[in-house]
């Protein structure tokens, strides 16, 4: 089996998918897609083309192509590796998918918000708002991790996964201008 990544190199959700790959130890061919300048095979491949999606060329000349960086993160810890970071309990996993949700409904259109503005037009005024309520959700992340080691317990599990990538994101927006000081266990994290 030959594993292929087609991926961005900052992007949050690729960034998933990489850390999946390397605490699985699973070796795979990467192919850089330059963002709305995607190579021939994604135009080709991918109904709608974006990133990051694994590419698996089996021996039998069975391809599947899989877009979607949680399902893809599911598949890869299913089918690799002997340490396991989606949850066997049931209540355990429906939280899991909980915190995918809020990452994917709430947390990252904040940042959105906090980095480009209204309509990807950075306002001045309107930052002070958009950094206070990105503030008020990374509150709901340090009170997760007040008293465990992650946001599910003392395990990792792919929630920590899909929403790590993005606390890089706000440290890396504006030369690291955001302050984490009142948030330690989130930087711990």
């Amino acid at each position: 089996m030959k594993i292929i990544l087609h991926d961005y190199r900052r992007c949050p959700f690729c960034i998933r998918v990489r850390i999946m790959l390397y605490l699985k130890g699973i070796e795979y061919e990467h192919v850089h897609e330059p963002l709305r300048e995607w190579t021939d095979w994604m135009i080709k491949y991918v109904q709608e083309p974006r990133v990051p999606v694994l590419h698996i060329e089996y021996e039998d000349g069975s391809e599947v192509v899989m877009p979607e960086s949680n399902d893809i993160n599911l598949w890869l810890d299913a089918n690799f590796g002997e340490i396991e970071f989606t949850p066997s309990d049931l209540a355990q996993r429906e939280e899991m998918e909980r915190w995918w949700d809020w990452c994917g409904q709430v947390f990252k259109p904040q940042i959105d918000l906090y980095k480009y503005g209204e309509n990807r037009v950075f306002d001045a005024g309107q930052h002070i708002k958009h950094t206070s309520d990105l503030r008020d959700l990374l509150q709901k992340l340090e009170d997760a991790l007040k008293h465990d080691a992650y946001l599910q317990g003392d395990t990792m599990t792919l929630a920590d996964i899909a929403i790590i990538p993005f606390i890089r994101q706000i440290m890396r927006t504006r030369n690291g201008e955001f302050d984490f000081s009142d948030f330690p266990q989130v930087l711990r994290w």
